[in-house]
């Protein structure tokens, strides 16, 4: 009697990442002693590919199937073309994050808020604050907050949870704080009399100590601005 002969194609894994090398395997019904196999990618010969087994890195909507060549005595459907396994190929994204202060230079007892901001971070990536190269204990959120030090270095590790990273984790560029000591600000004023006739116009001047390179003047009369 005619022997049916038949074949099926599956993958090792699909819905894989970009690069990844995939493993196809043939499973024959009645190939007999010595089948022979010829893989197909959408619909056209693959050079070489004449095992049991072919294995490559797909590209995305690749379609492999398998003709099967039974070497049995009376075959039926010989040869036999297996069904055809579709690949999902996902690109492959690369990762990283920057970081950035609310203020820089600061004031000395100043809080600071550093934010990183994530490329490709995916949808529940993870933070990890690091001050002078060391781990901050519990900084661990997308901001950090604290009163920093003159040279203080904070940098972010971002561990991103896409499919198919690239470059994760990623580490951030690093911000090195410039912290200000306080300086006492003072203002003295003087006239240019003051002792005068009723009607006499009089200048005052205002001395800054620490004014900066603009500093701003309110005049107040008995306590008015």
């Amino acid at each position: 009697a005619a022997q049916p002969v038949s074949v099926s194609a599956g993958a090792s894994a699909n819905n894989v990442c970009a690069g990844t090398q995939v493993t196809f395997s043939a499973t024959p019904t009645n190939g007999g002693t010595s089948p022979s196999y010829q893989w197909k990618k959408n619909g056209n010969n693959i050079s070489g590919a004449t095992n049991q087994i072919y294995t490559y890195a797909p590209s995305n909507g690749d379609g492999l199937s398998c003709v099967l060549t039974s070497n049995i005595t009376c075959p039926s459907g010989n040869p036999a073309t297996s069904n055809t396994v579709t690949m999902t190929v996902n690109p492959v994204v690369a990762v990283s994050v920057t970081v950035a202060a609310s203020a820089n230079p600061s004031c000395a007892g100043s809080t600071v808020i550093f934010t990183a901001t994530p490329v490709n971070g995916g949808t529940g990536p993870s933070y990890q604050w690091k001050k002078n190269g060391s781990n901050v204990t519990g900084a661990t959120n997308a901001t950090y907050a604290y009163v920093p030090s003159n040279g203080d270095q904070l940098s972010c590790t971002l561990t991103s949870n896409i499919s198919c990273p690239s470059g994760n984790p990623a580490t951030s560029n690093t911000v090195t704080m410039t912290v200000n000591q306080p300086v006492a600000v003072s203002v003295s004023i003087s006239a240019n009399a003051t002792l005068v006739c009723a009607g006499t116009q009089v200048t005052f001047t205002a001395t800054p100590v620490n004014g900066g390179t603009n500093p701003a003047y309110q005049w107040r009369k008995n306590g008015t601005n």
